[in-house]
């Protein structure tokens, strides 16, 4: 059993409390949303989350944070930013144990919105700038992480195929920016940012456990916001005018196996619910699933890819195929995966093949509901959407998809990209 309560702390400052007793911990997150302006934000964003969680003026390091989580029974703590579209969310992330699970019910509520109050509102700073040992060691860390990226060759051709794809610089790029933003990152542009987060962003504080609801409302108006003019949020989804001609390149590179990837333009958005869930089958039945067409045909039966997996984005209006394949296979592999598609848009499928999709699926939402770190990001995405997107909800968009919806989205994509990473060292290459 569990209840909702909604109310605004301050203007701009919303909080969303999901009472239940699910689980033996009350998981909490305050996500600071801003509408990107510009690709450089991606990566002034990620560097201050990686600042704020690793030192506040209270807790001077990792050892004395650590310490202090430890002093709360095991609570857990981390900062991170990610990308929803036009949005980028900074969240502080935050669990620890429930009342009902210490003795006499004591409640770790207040030193918790107490400790989560200091990292935010009160960072470690020397003359009015974070320490610089501090800055340097984060903004080297973040360095390395984006040159990890680049070395990973699957992650490198989809850098490379959305650079190809989007119009927008800030799509284009990973969500933490690139090692070129972080070299040119000062220490008195991320204090800026900072400043322009408290003041200008949205806030939505989500709680979700079993808490006494009012206990809950006293606390956390111990925040430290200020009233101040935030910026309202306007469309959460990305999209773009879908283009006339397929764009195409390719990159040789000395790796054995070689990656094809490719972008469809689906022109179906998180808010459109209907022909929302009918895309999500879809997808999962053209390449999201080990029971899809693309892992079936192009990986199993004709034994062309080492991996073929389809994902469909919701806040950005697009499908993407990932393929692991041998260079001499090019050909082949780009003409099986678009008569899968063809499959799809004719309707070459079976009820019954839709039948294990859906479960699947369903199965896998269900899953999620035993993950607290799963249903605190659906209801945040469910707040930012301004739609419901629990279990329940899911399950009968799923279940209400039929065979016809299914052809409906597929008769939609149009291919837009294709970015192949040619491996010189391919076996059959020799």
């Amino acid at each position: 059993m569990k209840s909702e309560f909604n109310y605004e702390l301050k203007s701009g400052i919303k909080v969303r409390f999901i009472q239940n007793k699910q689980f033996k911990s009350v998981q909490m997150m305050v996500s600071f949303i801003h509408e990107l302006e510009s690709e450089r934000e991606l990566a002034s964003r990620t560097l201050l989350a990686g600042i704020l969680e690793s030192s506040s003026a209270a807790y001077p390091n990792q050892h004395a944070i650590t310490l202090k989580l430890a002093e709360l029974y095991g609570a857990t703590f981390g900062a991170n930013t990610e990308v929803e579209g036009n949005l980028n969310l900074l969240n502080f992330v935050y669990s620890f144990v429930a009342p009902g699970y210490l003795a006499a019910g004591q409640s770790l509520l207040d030193e918790s919105v107490d400790f989560l109050n200091q990292i935010i509102f009160h960072p470690r700073m020397e003359n009015g700038m974070f320490k610089p040992e501090i800055f340097e060691r984060q903004r080297t860390n973040l360095k390395k992480y984006i040159q990890g990226i680049v070395d990973n060759k699957q992650s490198e051709a989809l850098v490379n195929v959305q650079r190809l794809y989007f119009d927008d610089s800030i799509q284009q790029n990973t969500p933490y920016g690139t090692e070129d933003d972080y070299q040119k990152l000062t220490n008195q542009q991320i204090v800026a940012t900072y400043e322009q987060m408290l003041q200008q962003d949205q806030v939505q504080i989500t709680v979700m456990g079993d808490l006494d609801r009012d206990s809950l409302k006293r606390v956390l108006s111990r925040f430290e916001f200020q009233e101040s003019n935030r910026k309202p949020l306007h469309e959460i989804c990305y999209s773009q005018t879908v283009k006339d001609q397929v764009e195409v390149q390719t990159k040789v590179e000395p790796v054995q196996q070689s990656k094809l990837d490719l972008v469809y333009h689906l022109p179906i958005d998180a808010h459109q619910n209907k022909m929302f869930y009918a895309a999500v089958v879809m997808n999962a039945l053209l390449g999201g699933s080990p029971q899809s067409l693309l892992f079936q045909n192009v990986r199993e039966k004709s034994s062309m890819a080492y991996y073929a997996e389809s994902s469909y984005s919701a806040l950005r209006s697009m499908v993407l195929i990932q393929t692991g394949i041998q260079a001499t296979n090019h050909d082949s592999v780009l003409m099986l995966i678009k008569q899968q598609i063809a499959a799809l848009q004719q309707g070459a499928f079976s009820i019954d093949q839709l039948a294990k999709i859906k479960v699947e699926l369903i199965n896998e939402r269900q899953r999620m509901q035993d993950s607290p770190a799963s249903s605190l990001e659906q209801v945040v995405l469910s707040e930012l959407l301004d739609r419901p997107l629990d279990y329940e909800t899911q399950r009968n968009g799923i279940q209400a998809v039929t065979k016809k919806d299914v052809v409906a989205a597929a008769t939609r994509l149009k291919f837009q990209t294709e970015f192949f990473l040619k491996g010189e060292m391919d076996n059959d290459n020799d």
